[in-house]
């Protein structure tokens, strides 16, 4: 059954009922208080004039969430589109990249894990023994810059210095899930302090591959390190020092001729990542009205994904083709990040300095030699943000970037492409503290993204079967920067004696030359003429959009053993002036259509959750939600949707003394759901008539989890 709106704000609003009723009985256990890492100045969640939430390491574990994208339905208006082993790709506020194949693209929403920069290759954002993960929605034009147009989400192992216990996990469960993972923390010295923690995920996946009589062709392999070293050299000067290593060996086999979990692919693809990263954080507090931090990260990755294109077996049909497609990727990053920050917290200034390297080799059949190119990208920003009292209770913030980008891209086609854009954002906010528990602000804020080069585009203007389309490849050899502008009004209530925590945002976002993927193919030229099959796709800028909504939460604990919870987000979006090319079914010929006023690719209508924590007795814990969504277009290309859907979740924890063991369960009901879909035709059974193709997500997925301390 498919919940309408109406159903779902009525859900959202139980726990205010329940506050009502419950006013007189306050509750003795407070809500813990939670800081924000991710704000330029310290801020905690009670007070932050921004869009945000924050998931726990306690609430991550409730639903058995491995890695972000099990973490993702529980998150208001944030999506992903899978088109990989993981959810590579996010969308905060419909706003984000849905793929990457050829060209160089500019993550949307950024994400840093320990403060690397990890935007666009979040295959490895594994959740063993990481201790918060904070979401921002909207632009986060001062603090990031050009990788948080759309929003940032920023990840942090438990640190050496906090309560986190050592632990020992093992944990099992249905299509084979093995999981392994230890972490500790021990004080090597009075002044130095470290934490590490190492973890293997395996799974066999949820696909059946026919053709090899294979379980496994979408499997789940990853090996995951994390460590940290706080020294103190002296009560002025102290660093943590970070490493990581990441070694993901999964495959990719995820569509389906007969679009179900059954595969006829003879040539199952890959999605891998080997990444070793470093960083430094240096605090300075010897000055006498600042304190100096000096951040400084390198970031060497290896990527490996391809697919069977064909998605099925030589020997299928007389009218089969067959080839595969691979693509590998070497990209070396690195950062630094210089700031002062004021004694007294109320001003900070710095400049940020990335540069990365990416080197591509495809490998694909209907290519006579592999195809390279090489981007080399410089970014170079100033920011700075200052917070000033105007009253006893307002406040005013504001904030500045201004980002230089230098791109450089060159391919084995002979294309040589510059781009040089300076953008600039930031934010002005005001806050009203209307008392301990309650406060409201309004947020103006602008995010941008930098433009870039369609490679793919420029080496086909003179590709055999592509003539007529000549002029549109030319015209589209780059694109120019995205600028997003927004404009919040949100409320926050924290109120621990009463055990209720809630928020609410509105928004709205005006978008301006919107870079949109677009993709075509030359059918016309394949049945007239015989000639090769090409899909090609580049980025073009649209001239406007707008995204507006919803998002809001509440926790609230009705007594010492229960606390029910729910969040509701509305999400509306439109493109103005959009055409794209279309092929008519009869005469073949491409068509020029004007999509105005059309919904964007990847934003749901709707997302809510509703749920209970209980503690059912001294030891027993059940955690329950029901999670959904509204259906939602998959591409700008064509015009397939997704299915609207409603996911139960639940779990039940023992808690001894040294030990937890947990029965969890996601998607209860097995629900089939898609997570990527397309649109053309590639079965020969049918003549290549074209249809819509969707990659499914996961099923009903259970396990038992050991918990050991020590």
């Amino acid at each position: 059954m498919k919940l309408n709106i109406t159903a779902i704000a009525v859900l959202s609003a139980l726990p205010f009922v329940s506050l009502s009723a419950n006013a007189e009985s306050e509750p003795t256990t407070n809500i813990e208080t939670i800081e924000v890492k991710g704000e330029l100045l310290p801020t905690p969640e009670s007070k932050a004039a921004n869009s945000l939430q924050i998931l726990t390491q306690e609430s991550l574990e409730k639903s058995g969430a491995s890695h972000f994208q099990d973490a993702i339905q529980q998150l208001g208006n944030v999506n992903f589109a899978a088109g990989a082993s993981r959810a590579r790709f996010i969308q905060i506020r419909g706003i984000g990249e849905r793929s990457q194949f050829v060209d160089p693209i500019n993550p949307s929403v950024g994400m840093a894990i320990d403060g690397i920069d990890y935007s666009g290759i979040g295959t490895s954002a594994s959740l063993f023994d990481i201790g918060q993960v904070e979401v921002f929605k909207g632009p986060q034009g001062s603090s990031v810059g050009a990788n948080a147009m759309a929003g940032f989400i920023n990840m942090y192992s438990s640190q050496p210095e906090e309560s986190a216990p050592n632990k020992f996990r093992l944990e099992v469960g249905n299509y084979g899930l093995m999981n392994v993972g230890v972490a500790a923390g021990t004080e090597l010295s009075k002044d130095v302090q470290g934490r590490f923690s190492l973890n293997k995920l395996s799974s066999d996946g949820y696909v059946e591959n026919i053709t090899l009589d294979r379980d496994d062709t979408n499997n789940i392999d990853e090996l995951s390190f994390r460590g940290l070293l706080d020294v103190e050299f002296n009560s002025q000067l102290s660093t943590q020092f970070v490493l990581h290593h990441f070694d993901i060996n999964n495959g990719y086999d995820g569509f389906s001729l007969d679009q179900n979990r059954n595969t006829l692919s003879d040539e199952p693809g890959k999605d891998k990542q080997q990444t070793t990263a470093l960083a430094a954080r240096t605090l300075y507090q010897g000055f006498d009205n600042a304190d100096l931090t000096v951040f400084l990260s390198h970031n060497n990755t290896d990527l490996a994904y391809g697919y069977d294109e064909d998605w099925s077996y030589v020997g299928l049909h007389p009218d089969e083709y067959s080839s595969t497609d691979n693509y590998l990727r070497d990209r070396v990053a690195n950062q630094a990040d210089v700031r002062l920050v004021g004694k007294d917290q109320s001003w900070v200034a710095g400049v940020y300095i990335q540069s990365k390297d990416v080197d591509l080799t495809r490998e694909y059949t209907w290519l006579s030699n592999d195809f390279t190119s090489n981007y080399e990208q410089t970014n170079f920003a100033v920011y700075g943000e200052t917070r000033y009292e105007l009253e006893k209770d307002i406040n005013l913030s504001a904030g500045l970037r201004i980002e230089k980008h230098d791109g450089d891209y060159n391919d084995s086609n002979l294309v040589s492409q510059n781009t040089s854009d300076t953008m600039f954002g930031g934010h002005l906010t005001a806050t009203k503290q209307y008392d301990e528990s309650s406060m409201a602000y309004v947020r103006l804020s602008r995010g941008f993204k930098s433009g870039g080069a369609n490679g793919e585009a420029l080496s086909k203007l003179n590709e055999p079967g592509l003539e007529s389309y000549y002029l549109l490849l030319r015209e589209n050899g780059s694109f120019e920067p995205e600028i997003l502008n927004n404009v919040e009004l949100g409320l926050r209530y924290n109120n621990r004696d009463k055990g209720l925590k809630a928020s609410a945002v509105l928004f709205y976002s005006s978008r301006h030359d919107m870079q949109i993927k677009q993709w075509f193919t030359n059918e016309k030229e394949v049945r007239e003429s015989g000639a090769q099959p090409e899909f090609v796709g580049y980025v073009s800028n649209t001239p406007t959009g707008s995204n507006y909504g919803l998002e809001s939460n509440v926790e609230y604990r009705l007594n010492n053993d229960v606390t029910v919870y729910a969040g509701l987000a509305l999400l509306s979006t439109e493109i103005d002036d959009m055409y794209r090319l279309e092929t008519d079914p009869d005469t073949w010929e491409d068509v020029r259509v004007n999509i105005n006023g059309r919904e964007q690719a990847h934003a749901p209508g709707y997302q809510y959750q509703l749920g209970f924590d209980w503690q059912l007795m001294d030891n027993v814990r059940w955690n329950a939600s029901i999670n959904g969504r509204d259906d939602y277009f998959y591409s700008f290309s064509h015009d397939e949707k997704s299915q609207a859907i409603n996911l139960v979740n639940t779990s039940v924890t023992y808690q001894a003394e040294q030990f937890d063991i947990t029965l969890w369960v996601r998607n209860l009901t097995n629900k089939d759901y898609g997570v990527r879909g397309f649109y053309f035709g590639n079965d020969p059974r049918d003549g290549y008539e074209a249809k819509s193709y969707e990659q499914l997500g996961e099923p009903r997925v259970f396990g038992i989890k050991l918990d050991v301390f020590f």
